[in-house]
């Protein structure tokens, strides 16, 4: 996987305008609704991703208590890179996939 471009410096809370989360809310609604089938396929996913999140969860719970803090937090960021891996890194990047 190629090196991600540097991320765009944080910006300070002065730089949100009021509104600003309904417009984004009411944006996000308004697509939904232009693509309900691509809607409900992502809902029905999002739905499987938590039943294995909750079995992953029920696995760690197994693990001895002074262990599976350290435990938890591996699965968390092996989780988190998968999802940036898929969901956000570029495909046209000509990674090994």
């Amino acid at each position: 996987m190629a090196p991600k471009a540097a991320k765009a410096e944080p910006k300070d809370a002065g730089d949100f305008t009021p509104g600003m989360v309904t417009r984004i809310f009411d944006r996000v609604r308004t697509i939904k609704l232009k693509h309900p089938e691509l809607s409900r396929r992502v809902d029905a996913q999002e739905l499987r991703i938590r039943d294995c999140l909750m079995a992953i969860k029920d696995a760690l719970d197994d693990f001895p208590a002074e262990e599976r803090e350290l435990i938890t937090v591996l699965v968390i960021n092996g989780v988190h890179k998968m999802c940036d891996e898929i969901l956000i890194d570029d495909p046209d990047e000509g990674g090994d996939s």
